[in-house]
């Protein structure tokens, strides 16, 4: 099917472009979000103000971007993950995690597109993720992928390079001397005690027949 582009999308075309795309993609996505039309002849007599009109919402979108690139340069991401050995995570930060992760800590909306990764972040620590809009609208946002604690919990450790790493095992408990005592102690403690009172008790008795 042939239609027109009303936005900038990405890997099809900017707005005003005429494209052929599969019938079902262009039926069920882009034409009910209003990105696309059919091009008919009224379409395309109106490419030239699609356009106008594209140019007029990319600037705008530039300088929102631009802001919030802004906002975000002294602030940073962080982001419990449960990792295993070497610091590898299970699972992996994506583009998408950033963007989730921004609005819920720090109340921004970043798009997705605009997130540059070149791959998932598979590993504890500290990273630089850019941001881009266009060519002359970048930013950087700061993002540390932490070791998730118990049930959930992020840990603070460091590792000997200083980047976040998995935190140190637990220092083994002191073992405390054994007191005897009424209370608190366990069915075994108990019982252990009360076998010599009860031979005593016996011997008293075989001497009392003795005598």
């Amino acid at each position: 099917m042939r239609i027109v582009l009303l936005d900038d999308i990405v890997n099809l075309g900017e707005a005003g472009t005429v494209v052929t795309v599969k019938d079902g993609y262009a039926r069920n996505f882009l034409i009910p979000r209003q990105l696309a039309e059919v091009a008919t002849k009224d379409a395309m007599n109106r490419v030239t103000l699609i356009r106008r009109a594209a140019e007029s919402k990319r600037a705008r979108r530039k300088a929102e971007a631009a802001d919030k690139f802004a906002s975000l340069a002294d602030k940073s991401l962080t982001i419990a993950m449960k990792a295993g050995t070497q610091s590898r995570l299970f699972g992996a930060v994506t583009a998408q995690t950033i963007v989730d992760e921004a609005l819920k800590q720090l109340g921004v909306t970043i798009e997705r597109r605009h997130v540059v990764l070149d791959e998932p972040i598979k590993h504890l620590g500290e990273y630089t993720v850019a941001l881009r809009a266009s060519a002359d609208v970048t930013g950087e946002l700061k993002v540390v992928i932490e070791p998730e604690g118990p049930k959930g919990q992020r840990s603070g450790g460091r590792n000997r390079h200083g980047s976040l790493g998995e935190a140190p095992p637990p220092a083994p408990a002191e073992s405390e001397p054994t007191v005897a005592s009424s209370e608190g102690a366990s069915p075994a403690a108990e019982a252990a005690p009360a076998e010599e009172p009860a031979g005593e008790a016996i011997e008293e008795k075989y001497e009392e027949l003795e005598k």
